[in-house]
């Protein structure tokens, strides 16, 4: 019996040593861990220390000062927890807890949930200390970072700037000072007058009107009414539709044969239309140009017919036989393309002053006039290759800017 007590007693007691043992082990561990993060920690209070100029900060999601680089992220201290979850096996870092959309960093590739690990070759030990290392770059510089992302280690470059509600209205010079960015206005409408002036297709028209007995065109040119609108499209680019018009109606008496009086009615017609894309340029708050083109589509009707105005049921043959009661219809269709350039000058915040001038290239399908009958067209011998080139000029309102 009292060998057995012995026995236990003595295992007993190589228990206690050897569990004193372990324990003294595990604490000389854990004193090392601590030491060696203390010891991270000096380093980047100094680092911080280093980084002259620059004033202690107290640090929160809502940074709003303009005239520091940004990252364009919002940070937050990594903890034991994440790290464990993440799998990251380093004891400094800091946490991508979301990205300022457009920002440098969302450029970069930098995603919510990395681990900054490293800022331009330095470790980013923990929130305050990468904010500090950010601050003492200059907006502009381009800096390398290495993230950890899915345990893997990823390094991506981006160019620090400034993050403002206004940075669309800013632009931040190589000295970091703010210059206004000028605006190219929004788009409009409006009614749009256009002087056209014929390359040489009033002639041609004229000497139909000519054959008949009417006054022809003025070769000077001719007054279209019409209108249009744009609207901006993003960079600068405004798309829209634009359209004008122009036509004449004569009438006057005419005899045929010394004996038979008509009266004879002449309509004319000239239109285009198409779709537009102009480039804009600020030159100041009001004044404002572009380049641009017009492609669409234009054309030429020429409708001449007379009538003496007596109509009998029982004799309607007659009256065609006899051309008292005729009609002729020609027409000459074109795609065009329209470039131009425009002036703008706003007056007020919703109306300017447009000017613009633009030259027609034209062209046509068919080699001639065609004249149609009946809804059928047919083509009339001897006829010129009338042109729609020309050019236009255009003064007036804007609605919009």
């Amino acid at each position: 019996m009292k060998k057995s007590m012995i026995l236990i007693l003595t295992f007993l007691l190589i228990g206690v040593i050897l569990f004193a043992q372990e324990v003294e082990v595990t604490v000389y561990e854990v004193n090392q861990t601590i030491d060696e993060a203390m010891e991270e920690v000096n380093e980047a209070l100094e680092e911080i220390e280093s980084i002259k100029g620059i004033k202690p900060i107290v640090i929160n999601i809502n940074r709003t000062s303009s005239n520091t680089p940004k990252m364009g992220v919002y940070l937050t201290d990594l903890d034991f927890e994440d790290a464990y979850q993440m799998h990251y096996p380093y004891c400094y870092g800091v946490l991508v807890k979301g990205i300022v959309p457009g920002g440098p960093s969302q450029k970069a590739g930098i995603i919510s949930g990395d681990i900054i690990m490293e800022f331009d070759g330095k470790k980013a030990r923990f929130e305050e200390h990468l904010v500090k290392l950010i601050q003492s770059k200059s907006l502009g510089d381009e800096v390398e970072v290495k993230l950890f992302r899915d345990e893997e280690v990823l390094l991506t470059k981006l160019t620090l700037s400034t993050l403002t509600p206004k940075d669309k209205d800013i632009i931040i010079t190589k000295d970091g000072k703010k210059k206004k960015k000028l605006s190219v206005g929004f788009g409009g409408g409006s009614w749009i007058p256009v002087w056209y002036v014929a390359k040489d297709e009033f002639k041609d028209i004229n000497f139909v009107l000519d054959e008949y007995g009417f006054n022809g065109l003025d070769e000077k040119g001719i007054f279209m009414n019409g209108g249009g609108g744009k609207g901006n499209v993003g960079k600068g680019w405004f798309l829209g539709g634009m359209g004008a018009g122009y036509s004449i109606d004569r009438k006057k008496g005419h005899l045929i044969d010394d004996s038979l009086n008509v009266t004879r009615r002449m309509y004319y017609s000239n239109g285009f239309g198409g779709v537009t894309l102009d480039k804009r340029f600020a030159v100041s708050k009001k004044i404002i140009t572009s380049l641009g083109f017009m492609l669409g589509w234009g054309g030429h009707t020429l409708e001449v017919s007379q009538t003496d105005g007596n109509y009998d049921w029982f004799s309607l043959n007659n009256d065609m036989d006899a051309s008292a009661n005729n009609f002729i219809e020609m027409k000459r269709s074109y795609i065009i393309f329209q470039p131009k350039a425009m002036l703008m000058v706003r007056i007020i915040d919703w109306l300017g002053i447009r000017a613009e001038a633009g030259y027609f290239l034209s062209h046509s399908f068919t080699s001639g006039w065609e004249s149609v009958s009946c809804g059928d067209d047919f083509e009339i011998a001897n006829s010129p290759d009338t042109s729609y080139d020309g050019y236009t000029i255009s003064i007036g309102p804007w609605f919009g800017f």
